[in-house]
């Protein structure tokens, strides 16, 4: 059984991953960036956040929220001095993204990116890596 997406037990996967999988470093290609995920319309009629914090390719922060469904964290606004990105997208949408059934150039025609996404888009090998390492989870919808 794999870990369910919109949950708080993806964030102590991904840290227990980093910590064991010997080739994340590469994977994640020195990736650093602050940014939020958030899927609307998930499990249990929830929109749920992930805070992620990455430097130099490891993961040092990872946070989750999650509300009843409309929330205002699926809104667009959000503490530019923090994170440099938020992207929000149906949860449908992000299961397809990490499980690897849709591209991340494909799911970025319906995944609203507020911030510098002129940053987003120069990090684009790292995000690609991250979304290898996340598949790698076995994550569930």
């Amino acid at each position: 059984m794999g870990i369910r997406l919109g949950t708080k037990e993806l964030n102590d996967a991904i840290l227990h991953k980093q910590e064991t999988d010997t080739e994340f470093q590469a994977k994640l290609k020195g990736l650093t960036f602050n940014f939020l995920l958030v899927g609307t319309d998930g499990p249990g009629n929830q929109d749920y956040q992930y805070e992620i914090k990455l430097q130099k390719g490891r993961f040092v922060h990872l946070g989750f929220d999650a509300q009843p469904a409309p929330s205002k964290i699926r809104e667009p606004g959000f503490d530019k001095n923090e994170y440099q990105a938020k992207c929000v997208a149906p949860h449908k949408t992000l299961y397809d993204l990490i499980s690897g059934n849709l591209e991340l150039l494909e799911a970025l025609r319906t995944v609203y990116i507020y911030g510098d996404f002129g940053k987003f888009m120069t990090q684009l090998p790292g995000f690609m890596g991250f979304i290898e390492f996340v598949t790698t989870l076995g994550i569930e919808p």
